[in-house]
Order: structure tokens, then sequence, then C-alpha cells
């Protein structure tokens, strides 16, 4: 006799989030491309700086339509960014030091 509690195949719901709560999915580990994170904040930094003259080029037109603040968001980006190269560099050789875990964040 067949068991009162188990579900025909007909109707299993078959979307991922049933199968993961059925133990059916299974996650792969995948590592971190980046785990430094230097290379994207310096790519951030590059954009900053472009984003920068840009601005500038049209500094005129967005004095006139009262959007010169677009300068300053360029300036804080930038300036963010530089702190953030920081960040990353220490925590980078912290982790190659042997100081801290690279899945710690």
């Amino acid at each position: 006799m067949a068991d009162p509690q188990e579900v025909p195949a007909s109707k299993k719901r078959n979307d991922p989030t049933s199968q993961l709560a059925r133990g059916e999915l299974v996650h792969a580990e995948v590592k971190p491309l980046d785990l430094s994170g230097i290379p994207s904040v310096i790519f951030g930094i590059v954009a900053w700086a472009v984003a920068f003259v840009v601005v500038l080029i049209f500094r005129e037109d967005l004095k006139k339509s009262g959007d010169e603040w677009w300068l300053w968001v360029t300036v804080a980006g930038f300036g963010l960014g530089w702190i953030g190269l920081l960040y990353c560099r220490r925590r980078w050789a912290a982790i190659q030091a042997g100081h801290r875990s690279a899945l710690e964040d």
C-alpha cells in the first residue's frame, strides 16, 4: 500500500524554491573572482575622474540649468574612491598576512 503522505509525482511543485526546500537543489561553493577588491575600486576611481572631465566640459550648460552641483558629486565619488582603495589595501594586506579570513566580511 502507498504511503498516504507521499505526494504523487504529478502534484509535486517543481519551482526552484520548493526543490531547495526538499533538498533537491544544492548550491555550489563558488569563490569570488576578486578577493582584494582593489581592481574594482581603481576602476571606480577612474570612472569618477572621467565623469569629472565630462562635467567640466558641460559646466556652462549645467550652470545655466542650475545643475552645477554635479561637479561636486564627481569630486565626492573620486575622493571616496581613494578612501575605499585605502580600506581595500589594508584589508588585503591583513588577509595576506594571515590576520584575517578572506571570508570574514
